[in-house]
C-alpha cells in the first residue's frame, strides 16, 4: 500500500551513566551534572543528594557549597518497560584550609632531649608538608610520623635546631602555611667561670665578684662564701675586709634543663702587718752555746726574714728554721755575734721589721789575775789587793785568806799585822756561764826584829882549837851576816854554816882572833 506501518517497541533503560564531570569542587564553582541512559521511549531521570531528591530532569547544575557535598544518585527509568537503572557519583567539595598552628610536645625544648612539633589544624585535609629553613626536612635524627603530621627531632643542639620550622597544609584546591616557628633550645649551664680578678687583694678595696655561663634560659645564680649562702645574682661587690677571706662557689643552675655548674676561687685579704718583736730561747746567751732568736709576729705572714748587720746571716755557724722564723747561733762568741739583729715579715702587699736587737753575749770569767802588788810588808803597811777578770755581766769576786773568806768585792784593803800573812785567794764567778777563775797571792807580813846575841860552843877559846859563835835570835829572819871588826869574815880559817848562822873559827891564834863580832 502507499502508507507503511511504524512498529514502536519500547525497551531499555540500559546502563545509566553520568556523563564524565569533575568529583572535586572548591566552593561557588558550577556543578552541572548530566545523566544519560538508551532507552525508548527516552527515559524519565531523577536525582537524588543523600538519598533526598534534588532534580527531575537528566542535567542540573548548582553553585557549590559545602552543603553540596555527598553522594549523587541518577535513576533513569521507563513506564512502557518498566525498567529503571541508577548511577551514583561522589563528591567533594573543599573550603579554603584555615593557617594551620605549630604545637610542641613540651613547653620546653632542651639540649640532648627529642623534642616533636605538630601541625594543628582543621579542614579537609589531605596532606602535611614540614619546611626547615624553608626547605624540607632531611636527615637521620628528623623523624615524621606516618601522616607526616608530627616531626620529632632526636638529641636535639642548641645550633643545628633552631629552625625556622613551618607545617603547610594541602588538599586539591587549597594550601595554606602556619607561621614560622624557633625553637627555643634550652641548653646549659655550660662551664661557670668566675671573671678574671687576682686572688689577693688589701683591706678596703673594693672588688667585684661575677660569675658567667653560657645558658639558655640565662642561668640562675648562688654565690657561697665558706659554703654560707651570700648573694643571688651573677655578680656582686664587696668592700674587702679580713672577714671575706675564703673560698668563694659560684653555683650556675638552668631550672630547665636540670644541669648545675660550679666555679671556686680563693680570696685571701691582707691586713697591715703589726711590727714582730723578737724573743730569744733563753734569757741570757752564754759564749759557746747555741742560741735562738724567734720573730713573735700575728697576721697574715707568708715570709720571714732576717738580718744581722742590716745584711741578710750567712755562714755555717747561723742555722734558720724551716719556716724561717727562728735563728740560731751556734757556739756564740763574745765578739762575732753581737748583732744588731732584726727581723721582717712579709706577705704580698706589706712588710714590716723589728727594732734592733743587740745579744748581750755573756762570757768569762776569763783568766783571774790579782793586780800587781808586793808580796812583803811590815806590820802597819797599807795593803790593798784588787782582783781581775774579764766576764760579761761583771765577775762576783770573792777573797779568801788561807782558805776563809775576807772580802766578797773585787778590791779590798787591810792594815797589815803578822795575822794578815798567808795565802789570799781570788775567786771570779759569773753566775750566768757558771764559769769560776782563780788566783792566788801569797803575802808576808813582817814585824821589827829583835836584837840577836851571840851564843858561844864552849866558855873558853883555846888557841889552836877551833870555836863557834852564833847569832841567836828570833823573830822572821830571812838572812845572817857576821863582821869581823866590821868588815865581812874572809878567809880560810873561818867557816859559816848554810845558813849562815854559825861561824867557826879553825886554829885559834892569840893574835889573829881577837875581834868584835
Amino acid at each position: 500500500s502507499q502508507y507503511g506501518i511504524l512498529l514502536f517497541l519500547p525497551d531499555g533503560p540500559d546502563i545509566a551513566t553520568i556523563v564524565h564531570s569533575a568529583n572535586e569542587y572548591p566552593p561557588g564553582a558550577n556543578i552541572t551534572l548530566s545523566c544519560v541512559a538508551d532507552s525508548n521511549p527516552a527515559a524519565q531521570f531523577t536525582w537524588l543528594h543523600n538519598g533526598q531528591p534534588v532534580s527531575n530532569s537528566a542535567t542540573f547544575s548548582i553553585i557549590a557549597s559545602l552543603s553540596d557535598a555527598g553522594t549523587y544518585t541518577c535513576t533513569a527509568s521507563n513506564s512502557f518497560t518498566g525498567l529503571t537503572h541508577t548511577a551514583t557519583k561522589n563528591i567533594i567539595i573543599y573550603a579554603p584550609l584555615s593557617k594551620p598552628t605549630i604545637v610542641t610536645s613540651n613547653i620546653t625544648a632542651v639540649e640532648t632531649k627529642d623534642f616533636s612539633l605538630t601541625c594543628q589544624a582543621t579542614g579537609q585535609i589531605h596532606a602535611y608538608q614540614w619546611f626547615i629553613n624553608g626547605v624540607a626536612p632531611a636527615g637521620s635524627r628528623i623523624q615524621l610520623s606516618p601522616d607526616r603530621r608530627t616531626l620529632t627531632l632526636s638529641r636535639l643542639t642548641r645550633r643545628d635546631n633552631k629552625g625556622p620550622y613551618e607545617c603547610e597544609i594541602r588538599n586539591p584546591f587549597y594550601s595554606n602555611r602556619s607561621d614560622t616557628f624557633t625553637l627555643d633550645v634550652a641548653y646549659g649551664p655550660d662551664i661557670a667561670t668566675i671573671d678574671h680578678i687576682r686572688d689577693q687583694f688589701t683591706t678596703g678595696i673594693n672588688v667585684t665578684l661575677s660569675c658567667v655561663a653560657d645558658s639558655n634560659p640565662p642561668a640562675q645564680f648562688t654565690w657561697l662564701q665558706n659554703g654560707k649562702s651570700v648573694n643571688n645574682s651573677a655578680s656582686f661587690s664587696i668592700i674587702t675586709s679580713l672577714n671575706h677571706i675564703g673560698n668563694y662557689t659560684c653555683i650556675a643552675t638552668n631550672s630547665f634543663t636540670g644541669l648545675t655548674r660550679t666555679a671556686n676561687k680563693t680570696l685571701m685579704i691582707y691586713a697591715p702587718l703589726s711590727k714582730p718583736t723578737i724573743v730569744t730561747s733563753n734569757i741570757t746567751a752564754v759564749e759557746t752555746k747555741d742560741f735562738s732568736l724567734t720573730c713573735q709576729a700575728t697576721g697574715q705572714i707568708h715570709a720571714y726574714q732576717w738580718f744581722i748587720n742590716r745584711v741578710a746571716p750567712a755562714g755555717s755557724r747561723i742555722q734558720l728554721s724551716p719556716d724561717k722564723r727562728t735563728l740560731t747561733v751556734s757556739r756564740l762568741t763574745r765578739r762575732d755575734n753581737k748583732g744588731p739583729y732584726e727581723c721582717e715579715i712579709r706577705n704580698p702587699f706589706y712588710s714590716n721589721r723589728s727594732d734592733p736587737f743587740t745579744l748581750d753575749v755573756a762570757y768569762g770569767p776569763d783568766i783571774a789575775t790579782i793586780v800587781h802588788s808586793a808580796n812583803e810588808y811590815p806590820t802597819g803597811a797599807n795593803i790593798t789587793l784588787s782582783c781581775v777578770a774579764d766576764s760579761n755581766p761583771a765577775a762576783q769576786f770573792t777573797w779568801l785568806q788561807n782558805g776563809q773568806p775576807v772580802s766578797n768585792s773585787a778590791t779590798f784593803s787591810i792594815i797589815a799585822s803578822l795575822s794578815d800573812a798567808g795565802t789570799y785567794t781570788c775567786t771570779a764567778s759569773n753566775l750566768f756561764t757558771g764559769l769560776t777563775r782563780t788566783a792566788t797571792k801569797n803575802i808576808t807580813i813582817y814585824a821589827p826584829l829583835s836584837k840577836p846575841t851571840i851564843v858561844t860552843s864552849n866558855n873558853t877559846a883555846v888557841e889552836t882549837k877551833d870555836f863557834s859563835m852564833t847569832c841567836n835570835a828570833t823573830g822572821q829572819i830571812h838572812a845572817y851576816q857576821w863582821f869581823i871588826n866590821g868588815v865581812a869574815p874572809d878567809g880560810r880559817r873561818i867557816q859559816l854554816s848554810p845558813d849562815r848562822r854559825t861561824l867557826t873559827l879553825s886554829s885559834l891564834t892569840r893574835f889573829d882572833n881577837i875581834f868584835h863580832p
